[in-house]
């Protein structure tokens, strides 16, 4: 449920937040997020706490060269002077081995590369203004933070079941038992978050649409590929909002539509903007228990419900 603009002018100076996904992945993309671009003047202009970026900070087709990677990479750093959160996503590594691309590379190996590239001192120090920010032992990349009393939550949910197909240059074995890990440690960071139960809300944040429909099975200890990586997902999502009386919102890219959906009476999903279909930035805020969930280019509320 989405509350009337109204109260949009008190949200937009105590409790808005910007979120983006799949982008820069054309020209245009580039131009509406360079300096004097319509997104990025759209971003300065709009009162927020932070801007977080949802993965695929590339399009899928380009080669995942080193100068790409940080060209893009301070595109949309100089986006905003408050924090910037990321999480990564399939095009900046597990898609990087493509036979149709000009340079192929072995995605463990760009995994290791834009881990190092994105969180980097200059990162930390600024995520380290954001409330209780910190991050998990063992996946770095997972963070967390609590803003206007809710608790923010990042997971390494990348595209491709989460690196479990499509592996064309890495060693199989050691693909599979990296997505495993993530799995054990996303979880764990998953659950963590029911500890902070004076959490008016939560928010979880990663790339993949894990509600993006398959005929795959779920994936299990006798069958780590060719499956649905993402139904123990699904399912633990749900099983977190049925056990908090509290509103949660699950946001995603990786599949064009903007949109929403309600997935139960206290679940909303986001799919962001990006991937080539919405060139801009969503600003989410959260006014008397609901979310409130806007274009920061034209304000426009959203009404799209995902199919």
């Amino acid at each position: 449920m989405f509350v009337s603009s109204m109260s949009l002018a008190l949200a937009m100076t105590t409790n808005t937040f910007l979120v983006m996904g799949d982008m820069p992945y054309t020209p245009i993309d580039e131009i509406n997020l360079a300096e004097g671009g319509k997104i990025a003047k759209a971003i300065a202009a709009t009162p927020h706490e932070f801007l977080m970026h949802l993965g695929d900070m590339k399009s899928g087709s380009l080669a995942c060269t080193n100068k790409l990677l940080q060209t893009n990479k301070a595109l949309l750093t100089s986006l905003t002077e408050k924090p910037f959160i990321y999480t990564p996503g399939d095009n900046e590594w597990t898609d990087c081995d493509r036979e149709k691309l000009s340079v192929r590379f072995d995605e463990l190996e760009r995994l290791s590369f834009i881990k190092r590239l994105m969180f980097d001192d200059a990162y930390t120090q600024k995520a380290k203004r954001l409330q209780g920010y910190a991050t998990q032992a063992e996946l770095p990349e997972n963070a967390r933070w609590q803003f206007n009393g809710i608790e923010f939550r990042t997971l390494h949910i990348s595209g491709t079941f989460n690196g479990r197909s499509q592996i064309l240059k890495s060693d199989k074995n050691a693909a599979l038992d990296a997505a495993d890990m993530r799995d054990k440690y996303n979880l764990v960071w998953l659950k963590q978050a029911h500890v902070h139960q004076d959490a008016k809300a939560y928010v979880f944040g990663f790339q993949a649409d894990i509600y993006h429909p398959t005929s795959k099975s779920a994936c299990s200890e006798s069958q780590r590929a060719d499956c649905d990586a993402f139904k123990v997902y699904r399912d633990a999502i749900s099983d977190f909002a049925k056990h908090t009386n509290k509103p949660v919102l699950v946001m995603h890219g990786d599949t064009g539509p903007y949109c929403t959906q309600q997935l139960a009476s206290n679940l909303t999903r986001l799919n962001v903007p990006g991937d080539f279909a919405v060139s801009d930035v969503a600003k989410v805020s959260f006014i008397d228990g609901q979310w409130h969930i806007a274009s920061v280019t034209t304000n426009v509320l959203l009404t799209k419900e995902c199919e």
